[in-house]
């Protein structure tokens, strides 16, 4: 099985590189990293990250290799509002519906499974509720951020204003990091449409923000 492994990872890696198949990348971006595991019907399979609601404690997203029976049985499980833990962490099903994305990976035979809180993937975005945005890293990925907050709220934006906005955003209080997060960079977003309002009012009064397209 440590060999299928670390076939298996390097497989998520090139798979990532390369844009292929629907793994991660096509969801969120993020790399693979081996962070745990967890047993289901005598089969184990191993975690290469999660994302966590400090708020509600559901899962918003979870990435596991491993034989499809383990895989598919950890997958059942969180559906059926059980709680899995790996790593330390309690794992459970957030209220709302998830993407779920599986590819057999070449020569180890496992399966590689991402399981995504809708209102963590831009075109199931319900507008209204708070939502979130992931990066394989701590840097901000504004672009998403933006294309994010455009759908979940009524308020007009420019491009332009993604970063001045997530300062904003983190200042205020409206971008909260996620801390319960492995292999996965991740910040809960409000979607209150009055307070970002508020927030781009002043500071195009203050000339953060300019009305002009670039």
């Amino acid at each position: 099985m440590c060999d299928s492994l670390r076939i298996a990872l390097f497989a998520c890696s090139t798979q990532r590189q390369h844009g292929g198949g629907v793994l991660v990348a096509d969801l969120v971006g993020v790399s693979p990293e081996l962070i745990g595991s967890v047993s289901f019907g005598g089969l184990r399979a191993y975690g290469l990250g999660y994302a966590v609601d400090p708020d509600s404690e559901g899962t918003i997203y979870l990435s596991l290799v491993g034989y499809r029976t383990a895989v598919r049985g950890v997958w059942a499980a969180l559906m059926d509002n059980r709680a899995v833990e790996m790593a330390n962490q309690v794992l459970r099903r957030a209220e709302g519906a998830y993407l779920s994305r599986t590819m057999q990976l070449p020569e180890s035979g496992l399966d590689h499974m991402v399981l995504l809180h809708h209102q963590a993937a831009i075109p199931h975005l319900e507008a209204g509720q708070a939502f979130f945005v992931l990066n394989n890293n701590d840097t901000p990925p504004i672009a998403r951020f933006i294309a994010m907050l455009d759908r979940a709220t009524a308020v007009p934006l420019l491009q332009t204003w993604g970063a001045e906005l997530w300062k904003r955003g983190m200042k205020n209080k409206l971008i909260e990091p996620l801390g319960d997060t492995r292999g996965v960079e991740g910040w809960r977003v409000s979607a209150d449409s009055e307070l970002w309002l508020a927030l781009i009012e002043k500071g195009i009064r203050r000339g953060a923000l300019n009305l002009e397209a670039e």
